[in-house]
This record gives structure tokens, sequence and C-alpha cells, in this order.
């Protein structure tokens, strides 16, 4: 099974998130672009994990979300990886309080490890994906590179599984475990 775990985005920021994308398309924009229900968040990408290791990973989950308290983010802007020079990647900023989302991801990172999962070690960025293999040539992007997008309250932590259906990628959540309230 390929999972990972991320932030589940409620409906209202999914269709702010596609009617962001139609004004991206209106300026030119071109590129492969995200799925309104494949917008999310991701914590943590796992990999190619066997079904045994799902106990351990939900039990994981349970235990570092129930030491955090519900709280707010917004969706902001837009960025590039590596670069708006050079993209590869099309993504909108995640705001608001950060110091939470990072406590919960560098504790989820730290308990993850600690049950001997396999964990990319790259700095945490988070974002949201509009488009992948992006292009904007002659395309002025600054009109909307501080789009306000939305806010809303996490609540809980999902495990999702990724799966290539027809050509696409789907997500599943699997497991859901809550913050506490």
């Amino acid at each position: 099974m390929r999972l990972f775990v991320g932030l589940d985005l409620p409906a209202e920021i999914k269709q702010a998130l596609l009617k962001f994308q139609s004004e991206l398309r209106l300026l030119g924009v071109n590129g492969s672009f995200k799925s309104l229900d494949n917008f999310h968040i991701t914590l943590e990408f796992l990999g190619e994990l066997d079904v045994s290791r799902i106990p351990a990973l939900t039990e994981t989950l349970s235990r570092v979300a129930s030491n955090y308290k519900p709280f707010n983010l917004n969706i902001v802007g837009l960025g590039a990886f590596p670069s708006f020079e050079r993209p590869h990647t099309l993504w909108t900023a995640v705001n608001g309080s950060l110091t939470e989302l990072n406590r919960l991801r560098d504790e989820l990172h730290s308990e993850l490890r600690n049950k001997s999962f396999e964990l990319e070690e790259r700095q945490f960025k988070p974002h949201v994906t509009m488009a992948s293999r992006p292009n904007f040539d002659n395309i002025d992007i600054s009109v909307v590179q501080s789009a306000m997008l939305g806010e809303f309250l996490v609540k809980e932590v999902v495990l999702f599984e990724s799966r290539a259906i027809g050509g696409k990628r789907v997500y599943t959540d699997l497991f859901k475990a809550g913050l506490e309230p």
C-alpha cells in the first residue's frame, strides 16, 4: 500500500482552490492541474508499506494527535518548487498557526521514525499542490501571488492511501485521528 499522512481540507477550501485554478488558467497558465479530491497538506510521505504496519501507524497517529488542540491554518498565495524560474510544481502556501503545525509534524516524524518507518528527511514546507509541470512563460502571475483562499480549523490527521486508477492518482482516507477538543 502506498501511504501518506496529511491534513484533509474542508469542501469550501477545496472549492476556493478549484476557482483559483480557473483563474490561473484564464491568465494562460498550463500544466497538469490537480483534481478537487486530491487537495491536501502532506505531513509525512510513507511510501509503499505492508498492510501489517497499519496498526502501529494508526496507534502512533492517534497518540500524537491527542497531544494537540485544534488550530487554524489559512491558504494563501502562489509558490513554485524549486523556483518560479524553473518550476516543476505550483502550490499555495499554508499560513496561520504554523508553530502548532510544525510541532505536530515534527512529533509525528519523530514517533514514526522511532517505530522504524522509513521517512524522507527533507525540510517540511507546508503547501497544497495546484499543478505539476506548469508553464507560465511570459505571463504576469504577480496578480495572484498573494491571493487569500480561505481559513480552516485543523481537527484531525488523516492516513491516506494513494492508488493509480485509470492513469490518475486517487487518495482514499483510511484512518482519521482527531485532535483533542
